[in-house]
């Protein structure tokens, strides 16, 4: 097993579990035997450094370990599935196209002020997604990008204030298509 700073192992399990969304145990193989097959474990020094990111896992109520059919089956929790996100959201990127379409996609939104915490940083990582701002709420980008939107939205638990428009013309576009190259 490769040597993983503090975190980055429990990190691994976590977004391993995400992505198949389970893991299923066997009874006769206790010690979490199955997920050392996984991690290529060479050793018990690095079996027991795998529990131990397993345990504090459970500990912090990022997965649970429950019996399915006198398996164990380890699940990643609302909590865990949380945690996963925060590990993408640095990872998201607009992807752009190699041909403009000639639509334009904007982004508004209008998030109470009881959450402007969430607002400033869903402002900021619009802008991180490289979106041009026509209002301190409103941003433009020549590229699709719903998807990160919706992501950036659920992410800060303020999708429902998001809104997504693709149109074909915006006024005084010459500057954002200057902008964008487009």
């Amino acid at each position: 097993m490769k040597n993983y700073e503090k975190g980055e192992l429990a990190k691994e399990i976590l977004v391993g579990l995400a992505l198949g969304g389970f893991i299923v145990l066997c009874v006769a193989a206790p010690g979490f035997a199955h997920i050392a097959k996984l991690f290529k474990t060479k050793d018990s020094r690095d079996r027991y450094r795998l529990a131990q990111s397993m345990r504090g896992l459970q500990k912090r109520r990022l997965v649970s370990i429950i019996q399915k059919n006198g398996q164990d089956v380890i699940e990643i929790t609302e909590l865990g599935k949380k945690r996963v996100l925060e590990y993408d959201l640095d990872a998201i990127y607009v992807k752009p196209t190699k041909k403009w379409n000639g639509h334009w996609h904007l982004i508004t939104f209008d998030i109470p002020e009881k959450q402007a915490r969430a607002r400033r940083a869903v402002s900021i990582k619009i802008k991180e997604l490289g979106l041009y701002p026509l209002q301190k709420s409103i941003f433009v980008s020549p590229y699709p990008c719903k998807d990160e939107i919706d992501f950036v939205g659920e992410f800060f638990n303020v999708r429902k204030y998001v809104i997504y428009i693709e149109a074909i013309n915006i006024e005084n576009a010459e500057k954002v298509r200057r902008h964008f190259g487009v």
